[in-house]
């Protein structure tokens, strides 16, 4: 009669870094019917793969062998907090535009400072947090866009560009 043996188990053991020899006397099989399922199945002790799969269970609040409406409310939960993430970023953004807005109106040069200051700032935190929350994994593709498809976003630039040269050419008291 043909035994049973759990090969996903001795593979798991095998890839959180069990040795060969050890895991042939734990599960009673032979070294060599190890070694034939490694290379047949491409068996690795790389954990990183492994561990990045398990904290993202963990953080989604998944386990592997959950019902499928478990898993796509915690999917859905996750999509929603994700898209909050986006929303307040798109948020701070426009609230920066406020900043850029009231600097060239008022073409006050220590207002142009804070929002470049600002823009800096908000970008470096932005793409860590995004990175932390595995938005925008995938970089998208470069695409050209001339001035005139952005319509009009040249003239701010050089009103940007006129305060900053005027106030600084102007001397402190």
């Amino acid at each position: 009669m043909p035994r049973n043996i759990d090969w996903d188990t001795i593979r798991a053991e095998y890839e959180a870094g069990g040795s060969q020899a050890s895991l042939a006397k734990k599960h009673g099989v032979s070294r060599g019917a190890i070694q034939k399922h490694i290379a047949a199945e491409g068996w690795t002790q790389d954990l990183e793969p492994a561990i990045q799969r398990k904290v993202a269970e963990k953080v989604a609040g998944v386990v592997a062998a959950c019902d499928p409406k478990k898993k796509a409310e915690a999917i859905d939960a996750e999509a929603t907090r994700r898209a909050d993430v986006v929303q307040r970023h798109r948020d701070e953004w426009d609230e920066h535009k406020e900043i850029v807005d009231t600097a060239i109106g008022t073409k006050d040069f220590e207002s142009a400072k804070l929002a470049k200051i600002t823009a800096e700032t908000l970008k470096i935190r932005q793409e860590a947090e995004r990175k932390a929350w595995g938005i925008d994994t995938q970089v998208a593709p470069v695409t050209n866009v001339t001035v005139s498809q952005i319509g009009g976003a040249q003239a701010t630039v050089d009103e940007i560009r006129s305060v900053i040269q005027e106030n600084a050419a102007t001397p402190k008291v």
